[in-house]
């Protein structure tokens, strides 16, 4: 009887172990902020009314992608000029085309960047641009 009741305790006890100690969670790693850069100067001039560049992710991709939003405004006027939609990607080069510069006027392009995983995770940087 003593056995049998040693045997059962032993029992518990390495079932305790083996079921009761859950290994703790992988942490997740923390989400990069983000670093972008172009390849535009931040002085452009250009002969036509529209301009193409490359928006480059330096850091790590957020895990849902990222939100690109780009816009120009006249730089004495602060006059918008209307551009694309938002582009929602998760490829590390981003293509983006402005349009519609008006002719010798000096413009800001601004280029803002957001993790789609965390919404405070934004970074942007502007360049100038004249449509000669």
């Amino acid at each position: 009887m003593r056995t049998n009741l040693y045997s059962s305790v032993y029992i518990i006890i390495i079932l305790l172990a083996a079921y009761g100690c859950k290994p703790e969670p992988p942490l997740s790693q923390p989400e990069e902020d983000l670093k972008i850069s172009i390849d535009a100067p931040s002085y452009t001039t250009t002969p036509a009314a529209d301009f193409s560049f490359n928006l480059k992710i330096e850091s790590a991709m957020p895990v849902n992608g990222v939100q690109v939003e780009y816009n120009v405004k006249g730089e004495t006027d602060n006059q918008n000029y209307a551009q694309g939609p938002t582009i929602h990607t998760q490829t590390a080069t981003v293509p983006i085309r402005i349009s519609s510069l008006p002719r010798q006027k000096i413009c800001i392009c601004t280029v803002i960047v957001t993790s789609q995983s965390r919404s405070i995770n934004t970074t942007s940087l502007s360049f100038r641009i004249v449509y000669k």
